[in-house]
C-alpha cells in the first residue's frame, strides 16, 4: 500500500548513508536531505497534482457507500475491477442484487464510520513497527487512549437492560443483523480496542492489555470470531507475565493466585461457544499445564466436553533428496528427477507417482474449489445486503462468521445431498457454465475432469465433511489444506499429504486439517523430505 511504502521511504531518508545517492550537495538536517529525497524523486515522475482535501474525502465515502468496503481507499482494487468489467475484460458471477438502502441510518453514521475505520488502519500500519521501535507503538497506544471513553461508552450501552426488540443478539439468532454490525461505529471501536490490546503489549503494559481484553471479552456484539484468540492471551497474561517472579512465601502464593486465576479463565474459554477449533486445542493445553503447575491430581483434573487436548496425527513419511545448496534465500530447492531444479512439494510429488499415483501440487485451492462449486447457487444466494453490487467476486459476508448461519437450511441440505452421492454432475455443470468468471476461491486451472475424478475417489460422506467444515469457518480454514493430492484412478484410493522440508514445522491450522481428516477417515500423511541420497533407505 502506498501508506506503508511512503512510511518506509520518509523513514530511510533520515539515514546519513542514504544521502550517497542523491545530488554531491549533502545536507546535514533530515529535512535538507528530505528536500534532496523529493527533489530526485520528482526528476523520475515530472510534475505531480494533489487533489483537494475535501474532494478526495467525498470520494472515499462514495466508495464505502457503494461498494460496502471498509478497506482504504488506496489498498482497494474495487473501482478497476468495476472498469474491468464495464469493458469486458473480466466476468462477474451472474446474481439478483439486493442492495440495502439502509444499511447506514445517516450520512452521520457513515461519517463517523469512516472515521473510526481510518484510525484502525493508522493503527495496523503501526503495528507494522518492529517492537522495538517503542515510539511508535506508543503512539498506536495513544490513539486507543482517545477513543477509550467511546469504547466504555459503547461496552455500558451494551449492557444496558433492553426490551426484546432493542436485545442485541446473538450470531444464530441474528446472523443477518450480526452482519449489518460489520458497518457500524461499533464494529470500528472494536477493532481500534483490539489493536489497542497489541500496543500494550508491546510496551509492556501488560496489567492495562489485561483490562482491554477483559472488556473485549465483555461484549458479544462484535467480532465474534477473535474471541478466541483474545481469550489465548488473557491466559497467558494470567499464567506469564503478571504472575509475580520470586520464590518467598508471599511471591508463591501469589503465583498460586495468578494460576488460579488463569485456570478460571480456561473454563470460562471452553464455555465460550463462539472459540473455534485451533484456539480450543491450544486453550486445551494451557489448561493441563496449569494444573500441572498448580500441583492437581489426574483424577481432579477438570473435564470440559469441549477440550481438545491431542490432535490426531496421521501417519508419516520420509523422503531423501538432494538439495540444491547455492540456494540461501526463500524456499528450498531440491534437485528433481527430470534434472531440473524444483520445489519439495515437487520432490515429493515424484515420490508419489513412483508408487503409482497420479497427484497435483493444489494446496488450498482444491478444497476451496470443490466447495465454491458445490455450493454455487447458495454462495450468490440473493440475500439482503451481501450482494449490492454486480462487481462481487463473493458476497460480502462469505469470511464473516455470519455466513453459514444465514444459510444454514440450504447448507445442511446440500450436505445431505453429497453424502448421497449427488455431487460429480453438479460439478461439471456449474463448471461449464461458469468457468472463468471470477470468484472467490475458485481456480480455473484445475480442469474439471479431474476435479470430478478426485471428488468421485473421496466419495460423498467425505467430501461432505470437507465442505461442511468450509461452510462453517470459511475464513479461517481457507488456509492449511494439505499441500497434495494423490489418487489411483483405478482403484479410487485417494491420499492427502503435507510436505515438510527439513526445519519445517506444522503450523496450528495445517495440524487442525490433519485431525479433520483423519477423523473424517480421510487417508492423509506428512511426508518429510530430508537432505540425501536419493538410494538411501525410505519409509515407502
Amino acid at each position: 500500500p502506498k501508506e506503508f511504502l511512503c512510511a518506509a521511504l520518509l523513514k530511510t531518508i533520515k539515514q546519513r548513508t542514504v544521502t550517497s545517492f542523491f545530488q554531491k550537495n549533502k545536507g546535514d538536517s533530515v529535512q535538507q536531505r528530505q528536500d534532496e529525497f523529493i527533489k530526485s524523486v520528482l526528476q523520475v515522475t515530472g510534475p505531480v497534482v494533489r487533489l483537494n482535501p475535501l474532494v478526495s474525502e467525498l470520494f472515499e465515502r462514495l466508495h464505502l457507500v457503494f461498494f460496502r468496503s471498509a478497506t482504504h481507499l488506496g489498498d482497494s482494487n474495487s473501482i478497476k475491477s468495476a472498469v474491468l468489467s464495464e469493458i469486458g475484460q473480466i466476468r462477474f458471477p451472474s446474481y439478483t442484487v439486493m442492495r440495502s438502502p439502509d444499511l447506514f441510518a445517516s450520512r452521520d453514521a457513515v461519517v463517523q464510520y469512516k472515521q473510526l475505520v481510518e484510525v484502525g488502519y493508522e493503527m495496523e500500519v503501526l503495528l507494522t513497527s518492529l517492537v522495538k521501535e517503542t515510539e511508535q507503538h506508543m503512539k498506536g497506544w495513544e490513539m486507543f487512549v482517545e477513543h477509550q471513553s467511546e469504547w466504555h461508552m459503547l461496552l455500558e450501552t451494551l449492557r444496558r437492560p433492553k426490551s426484546p426488540a432493542q436485545k442485541v443478539g446473538g450470531i444464530e439468532q441474528m446472523s443477518r443483523v450480526y452482519w449489518r454490525r460489520h458497518f457500524t461505529a461499533g464494529w470500528a471501536l472494536a477493532r481500534i480496542a483490539e489493536r489497542g490490546a497489541r500496543f500494550a503489549a508491546n510496551t509492556k503494559q501488560f496489567a492495562r492489555e489485561r483490562d482491554v481484553l477483559e472488556s473485549l471479552l465483555s461484549q458479544d456484539a462484535f467480532r465474534l470470531g477473535k474471541r478466541g484468540e483474545w481469550h489465548e492471551r488473557l491466559i497467558l497474561l494470567h499464567t506469564t507475565h503478571l504472575r509475580p517472579k520470586g520464590t518467598s512465601v508471599e511471591a508463591r502464593a501469589q503465583t498460586a493466585e495468578a494460576l488460579e486465576r488463569a485456570k478460571r479463565a480456561c473454563v470460562r474459554a471452553l464455555d465460550d461457544v463462539h472459540v473455534n477449533r485451533i484456539s480450543l486445542h491450544a486453550i486445551s493445553r494451557q489448561l493441563r499445564t496449569i494444573e500441572t503447575k498448580l500441583g492437581v491430581s489426574p483424577d481432579e483434573r477438570i473435564e470440559h466436553p469441549r477440550m481438545c487436548v491431542e490432535w490426531q496425527m496421521p501417519l508419516e513419511r520420509v523422503v531423501f533428496g538432494m538439495r540444491v545448496r547455492n540456494i540461501r534465500r526463500g524456499p528450498s530447492v531440491w534437485d528433481g528427477s527430470d534434472g531440473i531444479p524444483c520445489s519439495v512439494e515437487q520432490l515429493a510429488l515424484w515420490r508419489y507417482r513412483e508408487l503409482g499415483y497420479t497427484g497435483i501440487h493444489s494446496e488450498n485451492t482444491l478444497a476451496t474449489t470443490l466447495f465454491v462449486l458445490l455450493f454455487w447457487d447458495i454462495v450468490f444466494c440473493p440475500l439482503p445486503g451481501v450482494l449490492d453490487t454486480e462487481y462481487q467476486s463473493q458476497p460480502l459476508d462469505m469470511g464473516s462468521e455470519s455466513f453459514y448461519f444465514s444459510r444454514r437450511a440450504m447448507i445442511e441440505q446440500r450436505l445431505a445431498e453429497i453424502s448421497d452421492g449427488h455431487f460429480v454432475q453438479s460439478i461439471g455443470d456449474v463448471y461449464e457454465k461458469q468457468h472463468g468468471v471470477e470468484c472467490v476461491g475458485v481456480s480455473w486451472d484445475l480442469p474439471c475432469d479431474q476435479l470430478q475424478t478426485i471428488a468421485s475417489c473421496l466419495g460423498g460422506q467425505r467430501l461432505s465433511a470437507i465442505c461442511r467444515v468450509l461452510a462453517t469457518e470459511y475464513r479461517l480454514k481457507r488456509s492449511g489444506f494439505p499441500d497434495l493430492c494423490l489418487w489411483n484412478a483405478q482403484t479410487k484410493h485417494i491420499l492427502f499429504a503435507e510436505v515438510k522440508g527439513p526445519n519445517d514445522k506444522l503450523s496450528e491450522t495445517q495440524r487442525d486439517w490433519l485431525d479433520i481428516l483423519v477423523t473424517s477417515k480421510i487417508d492423509v500423511e506428512v511426508c518429510h523430505v530430508r537432505d540425501g541420497d536419493a538410494r538411501d533407505t525410505e519409509n515407502v
